[in-house]
């Protein structure tokens, strides 16, 4: 009898939570999980500490510092804090320059730039582009600076041959 009250009570808590889920807007819903999450997280430490099984935490924790320290790097680039030191490393060594802007850049210079002949078509202006931003993008260890010369001068040269 009490097993037949316990899956009554979750079938009903499945349905509410159904329910509040499809009506609660989204940043309401993952606010509310993530309280939610800490407060299961706090509960479960506590629950763990007054049984006396937090040693098992303890020995996950220490089991899981070798896959940590290996993946740390992509663990840092999902959470894109790589990117954050990189710019502000960018702007601490090179604080004073400034990248030209469009207007600056001729159309010879966007050419020299790309690595292009006079008149390109717009194919070659993207394939030259897409080949140096693969080497130049900051997200593979590329300069920022480089990175916006290269899009302004594809830029450039695509309104200049009106394309």
């Amino acid at each position: 009898m009490i097993r037949l009250l316990l899956l009554l009570a979750v079938l009903f808590g499945a349905l509410y939570l159904i329910r509040w889920f499809l009506k609660t807007p989204a940043e309401n819903v993952a606010a509310t999980i993530r309280k939610s999450l800490w407060l299961i997280l706090g509960l479960g430490l506590i629950f763990l500490a007054v049984t006396g099984k937090l040693n098992i935490i303890f020995a996950f924790i220490g089991s899981a510092i070798p896959l940590i320290a290996r993946h740390a790097p992509n663990i840092l680039r999902i959470l894109g804090l790589v990117k954050t030191i990189q710019s502000a490393q960018a702007k601490s060594q090179d604080s004073s320059a400034q990248p030209p802007s469009t207007q600056q850049m001729s159309p010879q210079q966007a050419l020299e730039i790309l690595g292009l002949e006079a008149g390109p078509s717009k194919k070659q202006i993207t394939d030259a582009h897409k080949r140096l931003m693969q080497k130049l993008h900051p997200d593979k260890g590329g300069n920022e600076h480089f990175a916006m010369q290269l899009n302004q001068a594809k830029t450039l040269l695509i309104k200049h041959y009106d394309y």
